[in-house]
């Protein structure tokens, strides 16, 4: 197979959804494909309250991972789920596909903020950064 580990950057967004059926149907062509799923949990310089908003970060995020573990149970593939957290969703996902040895990355178009039609920043930065393949799930024609 042309990849053993696929990364997948997951927000909840419909795009990101997409991605991750993308990846699920190529893991499908060969049960040793190791998919990791991960959630960025973009953090903002938050002063001395910086630890009361890491909490809330964390309970908005554990929906997220608990629905991409849902999906990791269910696979006949091996996978994991990863929380990744900081102030640059790009870097991060790059990082982390590097050090978990992933030889592709699969992203949506755009994430929960991104514009229709256009390329999001994230994605952009992670085909910019990336040193392994990326391939950019395309939207349906009616989604948000």
């Amino acid at each position: 197979m042309w990849c053993s580990k696929v990364l997948v950057a997951y927000d909840g967004s419909a795009p990101s959804r997409k991605a991750l059926e993308l990846a699920r149907s190529i893991a499908e062509a060969d049960a040793g494909i190791e998919l990791v799923l991960v959630h960025v949990m973009r953090l903002y310089s938050s002063g001395a309250a910086g630890v009361a908003m890491d909490t809330v970060f964390m309970a908005d995020a554990e929906p997220v991972r608990e629905e991409l573990q849902q999906v990791a149970d269910a696979l006949r593939n091996p996978a994991s789920v990863r929380l990744l957290k900081g102030s640059s969703p790009a870097d991060l996902i790059v990082r982390c596909a590097e050090e978990e040895g992933c030889d592709l990355i699969v992203t949506g178009s755009r994430g929960q903020g991104g514009v229709k039609g256009y390329l999001g920043s994230v994605s952009y930065a992670v085909v910019q950064g990336s040193p392994v393949a990326v391939l950019v799930a395309k939207d349906d024609a009616g989604s948000r």
